[in-house]
């Protein structure tokens, strides 16, 4: 007897944990066992039916997900399916599935701009068991479904999808080179002389409160030529620069550098060519280099190493890397002419001498220093890198001068090259 109900309880035992694992199985599942969530792609109303019922006319509304499809790409829809659902309008319940043997379409009926396009479709329809429905009527549609992924892992969302910045890009309206300036922390100016205007209190202890951290951008690997602001005057019907004699520039001087232009003419055209002018800090870091390498010590600080150089090129001044004074060509050369050693860590060119540049700063003293000077405010902009026509030291990567007098609209001081932002 007790051998019986041992037995009877084994079997009760069993039956238990059989009906556990079932129900688990059935309700207890997570939601995300699968990814996969059928997408409807396209709905076809059916507007006619043919030939007892074996030629049918669909027509299609344009959805977000085929808005874009060319005519081609829309054909290629019933190349790789053949079978469909067909579903009643009124309660959209399916009555059978339609077997495709052939897709016959009318040009003029798949334009584009049309809100729709209409599709003939030959083949055999099966009606389901179930439904009362025995045949296609206009009282149903076809639809077509994909499956997507409804979850994806964060990792796997993301994997692949970072594109690194170009090094290097053409502007679509001026069809110039940009090089990219990668962001980073910045150190700017020299640390050794304050009697200078361009020194900076803070250059032999950085800091992440004195360092400047400037976003990536790109900047115009040549200064903007002749030739190039000739066109632009032209598509603008702007009037020339009053130094060119008969509004044309000098002969033979197409690819040198554009000076003498005023910082409001500038500001022009950047404004038509979709670009801005640069900043001081940005035309002196695309100049010169980030300046400082920052790293982390044991105990998890922070230190900075400095490495500026004083020229696009290094500490040692050459004067065949530098159209300056001690060049003795006295003038401008074309910007294609200049020395590749001579361009910055960047890339850019002509960064040392040749053409001053206007900047969008104003003449101001850097954060900490406290010299006295009536120039220093908000009056004049800061023009960089050098000339033809000034010595080595004033055409380095950190030397700063200025122009605006009597206004900015007035004086011709300077030429340029210009800066887009980088957007991920």
């Amino acid at each position: 007897m007790k051998r019986i109900a041992f037995f009877l309880l084994f079997v009760f035992f069993l039956s238990s944990v059989s009906f556990a694992q079932e129900n688990e199985t059935e309700e207890d599942v997570s939601p995300f066992a699968t990814t996969k969530k059928k997408v409807l792609l396209w709905k076809g109303d059916v507007v006619g039916v043919y030939k007892n019922r074996v030629w049918i006319k669909i027509r299609i509304y344009r959805n977000q997900k085929i808005a874009k499809y060319s005519s081609e790409e829309l054909k290629s829809l019933f190349d790789s399916k053949k079978d469909y659902p067909v579903y009643q309008k009124e309660t959209n319940l399916p009555v059978g599935s339609f077997l495709l043997r052939e897709a016959v379409w009318e040009e003029k009926k798949i334009q584009p701009k049309d809100k729709y396009f209409e599709v003939i479709l030959v083949g055999d329809f099966s009606s389901d068991p179930k439904s009362k429905l025995s045949g296609v009527t206009t009282d149903t549609y076809i639809a077509s479904y994909v499956e997507e992924d409804f979850y994806v892992e964060p990792g796997g969302y993301f994997k692949g999808r970072f594109t690194p910045p170009r090094k290097s890009i053409v502007h679509p309206k001026d069809r110039k080179e940009m090089v990219l300036i990668t962001r980073s922390l910045f150190l700017y100016g020299q640390g050794t002389d304050p009697s200078q205007d361009n020194f900076n209190p803070y250059f032999n202890d950085p800091s992440l409160a004195t360092l400047k951290e400037l976003p990536s951008y790109y900047i115009d690997k040549y200064e903007v030529t002749n030739g190039e602001y000739s066109y632009y005057l032209k598509q603008t019907n702007s009037t020339p620069p009053s130094h060119w004699i008969g509004g044309k520039f000098p002969s033979g001087e197409e690819n040198h550098p554009v000076v003498n232009l005023t910082y409001r003419e500038v500001e022009k055209y950047s404004r038509w060519v979709g670009k801005r002018i640069p900043t001081e800090w940005e035309w002196e870091k695309a100049a010169r280099g980030p300046g400082v390498v920052e790293y982390t010590n044991r105990d998890e600080t922070l230190s900075y190493q400095i490495i500026t150089t004083k020229y696009p090129f290094g500490d040692d001044y050459d004067s065949l890397l530098c159209n300056s004074r001690e060049s003795k060509l006295g003038k401008t050369v074309s910007v294609f002419e200049l020395s590749t050693e001579g361009s910055s860590p960047y890339g850019a060119m002509g960064m040392c001498g040749n053409a001053p540049e206007w900047t969008s700063s104003w003449y101001e003293l850097y954060p900490g220093h406290h010299l006295k000077n009536f120039s220093f405010g908000k009056i004049y902009k800061v023009v960089r890198g050098g000339s033809f026509s000034e010595n080595a030291k004033n055409s380095s990567a950190v030397s700063r001068s200025y122009g605006g007098i009597p206004n900015l609209t007035e004086d011709r001081r300077a030429g340029f090259r210009l800066v887009m932002d980088y957007r991920d």
